[in-house]
């Protein structure tokens, strides 16, 4: 079964899916291994991950698309891409949509940014009219009817903070009547506008983007399950708590040298093995190796084994 269809399913259960927002492998296997049943590709993190640069912009459609195809990969479990703004105009949209579908995402979300976008909780944000927006979402949407019927299509739109928050109901009602399968009303403001937006778009698969330090008010899973929103993203909580741990780490270490002060803040070197599933290359070395091969490789020693 292709993950979109797996995606589908979800999405019909009650309750609200939370899908944390991922920017790379590792990030997205942890992610898996708690619990997780989906997950969100972060272009944000991607940006800060990939190229040391904030979110305004600067990566390309096959950079987008790379990142995914790693994150797909590592995981068993669907992701939605962070589709930007399509990387051009309506035309683009139908090679990002393949792309992300050859990528292996079950679905993405398009925002009606001008080029170049920038981070949702930035200011200095612009949008295109709603029509221009109207033709990228009818790309979208032929585009994955003719490649993967299940791919999910997500329209976000940023106007709150440049035309108001009634203009981007009022965008997000008409990408409803064109057929798209969710909502994002990115960076909405007040907790009223929360509320508000799922009940002008009730019945609607919604999306709740929350970032810590953001412009939408942090809210409870719960919260957000009763109001209405079925696709609820803590979008860059695994990066935010990676950089505060690096940093808290390495200045122990620049300070006072390697010792063990911190050791209960990492993982072990077996640990992290065991998330990378290093098992599996032994047992695909057992299967295929000649056996000659083997016991000069590891004389008789674990996958994994460490000299205390």
């Amino acid at each position: 079964m292709r993950k979109s269809a797996t995606l589908r399913q979800l999405l019909k259960k009650p309750g609200a899916i939370v899908a944390p927002g991922v920017y790379d492998a590792i990030s997205a296997k942890v992610c898996e291994i708690v619990g997780f049943e989906a997950l969100q590709h972060s272009g944000y993190g991607t940006s800060a991950v990939t190229l040391g640069k904030p979110d305004v912009g600067f990566l390309t459609l096959s950079e987008m698309s790379t990142q995914v195809r790693i994150i797909s990969r590592a995981v068993n479990i669907p992701v939605v891409g962070d589709g930007d703004n399509g990387f051009g105009n309506a035309i683009n949209v139908t090679r990002t949509v393949e792309e992300y579908i050859s990528a292996g995402a079950a679905g993405l979300f398009i925002e009606d940014q001008v080029i170049p976008k920038r981070c949702g909780h930035m200011e200095g944000k612009e949008v295109i009219p709603f029509e221009e927006m109207a033709g990228k979402l009818r790309a979208a949407l032929d585009t994955r009817n003719e490649i993967d019927p299940d791919f999910v299509v997500i329209y976000r739109t940023d106007a709150v903070a440049v035309k108001g928050f009634d203009d981007a109901i009022e965008r997000a009602k008409k990408a409803v009547d064109m057929g798209v399968d969710m909502i994002f009303i990115e960076a909405m403001e007040t907790k009223e506008q929360i509320e508000r937006a799922a009940e002008e778009l009730a019945g609607v698969h919604l999306m709740l983007n929350l970032v810590e330090g953001g412009k939408t008010p942090l809210i409870s899973i719960s919260e957000a399950e009763a109001m209405g929103y079925k696709w609820v993203v803590p979008a860059l909580s695994c990066l935010y708590s990676a950089v505060k741990g690096m940093f808290e780490v390495m200045r122990e270490i620049r300070e006072n040298g390697v010792s063990n002060n911190y050791k209960d803040k990492l993982v072990s070197f077996s640990e992290f093995a065991e998330i990378l599933q290093l098992d599996n290359i032994r047992k695909m070395e057992e299967k295929y190796l000649p056996q000659y091969i083997i016991e000069a490789k590891y004389s008789g020693k674990s996958y994994v084994h460490i000299i205390v």
